[in-house]
């Protein structure tokens, strides 16, 4: 290619293996999950909240065994549909990867609105600012996540890992002095870290109170994936972006254990439910009272910034690679001269900044799109367990060669599918109806979209061979499926 040559792929090598882990973590936004998650864990689980935040993460982290073993087989930046569409089936590929995109996007309204209302609120904690304020604020913060996108993943992840540095220097504080409060005062209603937390026995209503808290949690969670849609970007990109993945939510297990276990202490579990979203501001007003009370609001901005940044750039890749594989607009497999998506990253960049506009203005399109953004939970929950099945399809002749491949890719896989059935089972039954039936039509129209698309199309745009690798990590073809 010469030098006047516009791009022809994304941009090679642009990340290692900790870069890929710095975008699954970062994806999660693991502080800001914590403050709007933690009192709805509480109601449901009680004080067992850790157990099943244990538990639920050790379900993802078997989907992810999953990913990574997909992944093993063919990277590619439209992980999600190009796996499906060509183990199973094209149509279901499609509306996997429809449903991926749309997730994203629905989260990104969600996570804008919310970095806008946090900025305002450390720089002015006392105003009440107006919608339209709420909404310039968080236009130009889209405005800088979509410019940075567009530069290529490389500064992207450079910026991630300075948002990392202060989010984490923030939380790890306020963690040191939760403990010291907890352990070393006489506070009323405030408990102590203790085994029994890992117990259902603090459970509200014991092992139901525990399945219940599965689907906020499950919540908790999501985007973990985002670095196997990046795997074009990475170094040895056949095993980094999986094992990137794996390493994020072993991380992540342990981080939100730990958070939950030291702030759901911090004060009696009525005061922590009445206080909802603002958790950890709460928490933040008894550990250090004063100016420096805004720390833990600044740490959620960041939190929220960076995983609004981390969602566009995974979403703009799964769109980019549909468009390059002729399943959308050609206009949207274009790319800037920092070899990123352009069209694709500037439309779900400005996609979030229109929806905001009925957000702000009224009431009840407030309560609609509010909806709609919790039920994109309900559809992550059907990729993943798709997924799962999916990687044991992929592999099934030869699950049998011995016991180290049948359990890394047949039984590990198959548990966490179901984990993520059961999760999004309780998801459908115990979310508000609104919720509910929100997420449950996502999921059908995806499919029907998707089918309907293979319908009307004459091309098979998956390929007709695929292999199955011999080896634990990607190698050399053994035999064909078809």
């Amino acid at each position: 290619m010469s030098a006047s040559s516009p791009p022809r792929g994304l941009k090679a090598n642009a990340m290692g293996l900790f870069g890929d882990f710095v975008a699954g973590i970062a994806t999660v936004a693991p502080s800001s999950s914590v403050a709007f998650t933690l009192a709805l864990m509480l109601s449901f689980a009680g004080l067992s909240s850790p157990f099943a935040v244990l538990v639920v993460g050790v379900g993802m982290l078997f989907v992810a065994v999953g990913y990574s073993r997909l992944n093993n087989w063919r990277p590619n930046a439209g992980a999600p549909f190009v796996w499906v569409g060509a183990v199973l089936r094209p149509w279901l590929g499609f509306a996997v990867g429809l449903g991926a995109i749309l997730g994203m996007l629905f989260a990104n309204i969600g996570n804008i609105a919310l970095a806008g209302s946090y900025l305002i609120s450390v720089v002015a904690p006392n105003s009440h600012p107006s919608s339209v304020l709420v909404w310039i604020v968080s236009a130009v913060l889209l405005a800088i996540v979509v410019m940075l996108a567009i530069r290529g993943v490389r500064p992207s992840i450079r910026v991630q890992m300075a948002l990392l540095v202060l989010e984490y220097a923030i939380v790890i504080l306020f963690v040191v002095l939760a403990l010291v409060y907890e352990v070393g005062g006489h506070h009323a209603g405030v408990r102590a870290p203790s085994v029994a937390m890992f117990t259902p026995s603090l459970s509200l209503g014991g092992f139901k109170g525990i399945t219940s808290a599965a689907v906020p949690i499950a919540f908790l969670y999501l985007g973990w994936e985002s670095t196997l849609v990046l795997s074009e970007e990475t170094t040895n990109s056949k095993v980094n972006p999986g094992r990137a993945a794996i390493l994020g939510l072993v991380f992540l297990i342990i981080w939100y254990t730990l958070l939950t276990v030291v702030f759901q202490g911090i004060a009696s579990p009525q005061n922590i439910i009445a206080h909802g979203t603002d958790v950890l501001a709460y928490a933040g007003t008894i550990l250090l009272p004063g100016p420096f009370e805004r720390l833990l609001p600044v740490a959620v901005f960041v939190a929220v910034f960076g995983t609004t940044q981390l969602q566009l750039i995974a979403s703009s890749r799964v769109v980019w690679a549909m468009a390059r594989d002729k399943l959308l607009p050609n206009f949207l497999s274009s790319l800037s001269k920092h070899q990123a998506p352009l069209w694709a990253g500037i439309i779900l960049g400005a996609i979030p900044a229109l929806a905001l506009i009925p957000y702000f203005a009224s009431t009840s399109a407030n309560a609609a799109i509010g909806d709609v953004i919790s039920a994109a939970g309900i559809w992550y929950l059907f990729m993943y367990a798709v997924i799962a099945f999916t990687s044991v399809w992929f592999y099934r002749r030869s699950l049998m060669r011995n016991a180290r491949f049948f359990v890394g890719s047949g039984l590990v896989p198959v548990i966490g599918g179901i984990m993520m059935v059961i999760a999004l089972v309780y998801g459908l039954i115990k979310q508000s109806p609104a919720i509910a039936w929100v997420g449950g039509l996502t999921i059908v129209v995806c499919l029907i979209v998707g089918a309907v698309y293979a319908a009307l199309s004459k091309r098979d745009y998956f390929g007709q061979q695929l292999m199955v690798y011999d080896g634990e990590e990607a190698g050399e073809p053994r035999n064909m499926v078809r």
